[in-house]
């Protein structure tokens, strides 16, 4: 089975930056390694929020690691930002991502611009129930290369609290 973001890119994966295609093109396991810089809201129900879901705490020049394993149909996403670690599961269903973080399932649509990734949530399940569009987070990631390096730039927004959490950095793979 080939790599799950050429099935959902298709063609247009060939569009991405080399160090996009090094990552998303690849059917083994991988290791990345990098900084972050995370910026979290003063809320303080939206820094709870953050906190059961595992998101990186804030800070500048935060270590990130991250494993990518490759399983059939799905991949596992293992981070660790600083000192907190989280998992998600990706899969692809009716032509889009999705995304299981514990009790949530986020779906996105996921294009190729500009040798750039865009990841737009369209869709966030909470305990399986669907939220309606105003209830419901807003994202839109952005994974791109500057240099050779691999960024990434993932806001994250809430409905009445605004900005929850913003965090980006950049990463480099490691062989191990």
């Amino acid at each position: 089975m080939s790599a799950l973001f050429r099935r959902l890119l298709g063609p247009a994966i060939v569009g991405l930056a080399p160090s996009l295609r090094t990552l998303h093109d690849e059917d083994g396991d991988q290791v990345w390694t990098g900084l972050a810089e995370i910026r979290t809201s003063d809320n303080p129900v939206a820094r709870i929020l953050c906190r059961m879901m595992r998101l990186p705490a804030p800070g500048s020049g935060v270590p990130v690691t991250v494993r990518f394993e490759r399983r059939g149909a799905t991949e596992h996403w293992h981070r660790r930002f600083g000192d907190r670690q989280y998992r998600s599961t990706l899969r692809i269903r009716h032509g889009r991502l999705v995304e299981r973080m514990g009790p949530a399932a986020s779906s996105f649509d996921v294009s190729a611009v500009d040798g750039a990734l865009h990841m737009d949530l369209v869709g966030f399940r909470f305990l399986g129930i669907p939220l309606p569009r105003w209830a419901r987070p807003a994202c839109h990631a952005v994974e791109q290369e500057q240099g050779a390096a691999f960024m990434f730039d993932i806001p994250i927004d809430l409905p009445l609290f605004g900005r929850v959490i913003h965090y980006r950095g950049r990463l480099e793979r490691i062989d191990d």
